[in-house]
């Protein structure tokens, strides 16, 4: 019986022992391809962060941990060789042994552009996934923007998780048929299903990292511009990160502090009930790829407030399932807020929209560009 073939994928964007909800929809995606591919994984991790974390880090031998060595803010277009030597000097052997006829990467700096020089050294076939920021952000750096470039060269398919991101990548030079649009999935038993109510009043539910570019902040401005309307909303963060601080300083001189509730970060498995019961989602971040919260959102029959940014727009249906403003506007936030809640939304419509969303037609899709490569 003939084995599948062997597959390597690195990417920081994965769970970590004292991480554990970080990369969730990587996760959930990688492991679909385990019916065709032997998958390992190696994540890249700060080696600040790796040596203090390293009693909770257990190797093993399809997925392993890489002290990635780097100057922090200085140097950083020769952060790409960086991860190359980290990622050889920890694991060169263990690449080695495995022989992978695939190696892609899940993140376009610096990890797609070391990985292709990986691929040439193993002689395996090289794909790479972007999401958002590493795109959006990292590449408008010329240096990186053509270290970027150069990596596609080698590339046999480049997913991208929205038109928006493949369109950016086009205008860096990437040439447009190696691109495969392929949205991120959701697990619609999980979120879509009967769940208890984890909250008893109603509440506004944000979810993702504590952040300023995620918008965390102009949310609580836009909820405290209508909380005297909504004497009986609250608003839930679910996440951890630098601004919680910032937003309980601030809650607490507008007396709000009652009313603005911090879970710290939740288990996956018990986001389903959060988001499901939530009046709706809020996700006012100043660039994303496609965000899977506002998919899980969806999912769940919940609306979304959202910025029109990134992916965002082609996920969304704002004439059924949510409002789209633009970023970093807590004015816009609160319009947005005060929209949503005026009207009545059909649950169903919106589950039904978000239902072209699954993990099956992604597994379907992400394989198809995979064997397409072969060729």
């Amino acid at each position: 019986m003939k084995s599948n073939p062997e597959m390597v994928i690195i990417t920081n964007l994965y769970p970590l022992p004292w991480e554990p909800n970080r990369g969730k929809f990587n996760h959930q995606q990688f492991e679909l391809l385990k019916s065709s591919y032997q998958l390992s994984i190696l994540v890249p991790v700060a080696f600040l962060e790796w040596f203090k974390h390293r009693k909770q880090i257990r190797q093993t031998e399809t997925l392993r941990y890489v002290p990635y060595f780097y100057t922090p803010k200085l140097a950083r277009r020769f952060y790409s060789l960086m991860m190359f030597l980290s990622l050889l000097l920890h694991s060169g052997f263990w690449l080695r042994r495995k022989r992978p006829k695939i190696l892609m990467a899940s993140w376009a700096f610096p990890e797609a552009v070391a990985s292709s020089w990986l691929a040439k050294l193993l002689g395996a076939r090289f794909f790479f996934k972007v999401h958002g920021s590493d795109i959006n952000l990292l590449a408008k750096d010329p240096a990186r923007a053509k270290q970027i470039k150069k990596a596609s060269v080698s590339a046999l398919g480049i997913l991208s998780v929205s038109q928006a991101l493949a369109k950016e990548m086009v205008g860096l030079g990437i040439e447009h048929a190696k691109i495969s649009v392929i949205y991120n999935g959701v697990d619609h038993q999980k979120f879509g299903g009967v769940t208890a109510r984890p909250f008893r009043q109603n509440y506004v539910l944000y979810v993702g990292n504590l952040k300023a570019d995620k918008g965390v902040l102009e949310l609580y401005q836009g909820f405290a511009q209508i909380a005297s309307e909504q004497p009986a909303l609250q608003l839930v963060y679910a996440g951890t990160g630098a601004m919680k601080r910032i937003i309980e300083q601030q809650a607490d001189a507008d007396d709000l502090a009652k009313r603005v509730h911090f879970l710290g970060s939740v288990e996956h498995a018990l986001l389903p009930a959060w988001v499901a019961h939530a009046d709706l989602l809020a996700l006012p971040s100043y660039a994303e790829g496609v965000p899977n919260v506002v998919l899980e959102a969806m999912a769940c029959g919940t609306p979304v407030l959202a910025t029109s940014v990134g992916g965002i727009p082609e996920v969304v249906d704002e004439a059924c399932c949510g409002v789209l403003i633009p970023p970093q506007d807590s004015i816009a936030v609160a319009q947005g807020l005060q929209q949503i809640l005026a009207r009545k939304w059909d649950k169903q419509t919106i589950k039904q929209h978000a239902s072209q969303f699954s993990w099956q037609t992604n597994q379907q899709q992400f394989l198809s560009m995979l064997k397409n490569g072969e060729a």
